[in-house]
């Protein structure tokens, strides 16, 4: 049980005003915030806190606010319908036997939203794996996209962590509003929040090792590429050159014509400007290398 607690659900102006009245709070410090502000409001006789619960990481980012106001005998609670399953479960955890201080019961609060964070790290680390998958099996500029997407969600949720982690070190020093028994239970969420900002942290380095295999893969595409491009045009300067070299010659003398040659030595000059530099890339092993970064390209 609680001395007086006032919950508010998805207020209009005329509610929030008549709980600013009942509860002394000015209404400025009642009212939702769209931007999804964390802050903490310490007073003489009470104190203020706005806090935020994402609700998707991965997609929208989607966050809702939510207001608690507290002294030693009341508690304001205001927050849009969709964290009420939230207030709910922290119903369950105050005592039925004797009254729970407003300041235990916001912590109740909090600590279920800072909860609640794991089932978004459990998303974070399966889509984590998805990506290493694709970026393993193969590589495509959707699959940069996807990463770069999901980096920048993960920043966006580290952000909200850090201002939590704030908040809740500025209210465990906080004397003045809460007894000490209460504010060292502050110290498990603090633990929590600190434990789930190093796991975002691992997530992000994964991703970024992720983008530097995705890199190497597309570097061995282009040298691939290049030695193939390579070959290709020495075949052709050869061939090219063992082909023009006889109207290259007549025409330097002003013969009309080079002379009678014989088919057959024609096409063996041909077939010999074909393989000879076919065994010299041989022996060099540009062939063979060639061929393992062909392999190593296709191997899942």
């Amino acid at each position: 049980m609680i001395d007086v607690w006032l919950e508010v659900v998805d207020p209009s102006e005329e509610e929030l005003k008549a709980v600013s009245e009942v509860s002394q709070v000015p209404l400025g410090f009642l009212r939702l915030s769209k931007a999804g502000e964390i802050e903490l409001r310490i007073e003489e006789e009470y104190g203020v806190i706005n806090f935020v619960v994402v609700r998707d990481v991965l997609g929208s980012k989607e966050a809702y606010p939510i207001i608690l106001a507290f002294c030693r005998n009341f508690l304001v609670t205001i927050a849009p319908k969709e964290v009420q399953h939230i207030i709910n479960i922290a119903k369950e955890r105050m005592s039925k036997s004797k009254i729970d201080p407003p300041a235990q019961v916001t912590y109740f609060i909090i600590d279920e939203i800072v909860s609640s964070h794991y089932a978004h790290l459990e998303q974070l680390e399966e889509f984590t794996s998805e990506i290493e998958e694709k970026v393993v099996e193969k590589t495509s500029p959707q699959t940069l996209k996807e990463i770069f997407s999901l980096k920048a969600n993960m920043i966006s949720f580290n952000k909200t962590l850090w201002y939590e982690r704030g908040l809740i070190f500025n209210l465990r020093r906080c004397e003045s509003c809460m007894l000490t028994k209460t504010r060292d239970l502050f110290d498990t969420t603090h633990e929590d929040l600190t434990r789930q900002i190093d796991i975002v942290e691992t997530y992000r380095e994964i991703l970024s090792d992720a983008i530097n295999v995705h890199l190497s893969a597309t570097s061995n595409k282009i040298n691939l590429s290049i030695n193939s491009l390579t070959v290709v045009i020495f075949y052709l300067t050869i061939i090219t050159t063992v082909t023009s070299f006889p109207n290259t010659v007549a025409t330097f003398f002003g013969i009309s014509q080079f002379g009678t040659t014989d088919v057959s030595i024609i096409v063996a000059a041909l077939v010999a400007s074909t393989i000879l530099p076919f065994v010299w890339l041989w022996r060099r092993r540009w062939l063979n290398s060639r061929t393992a970064l062909r392999q190593s390209d296709e191997q899942p």
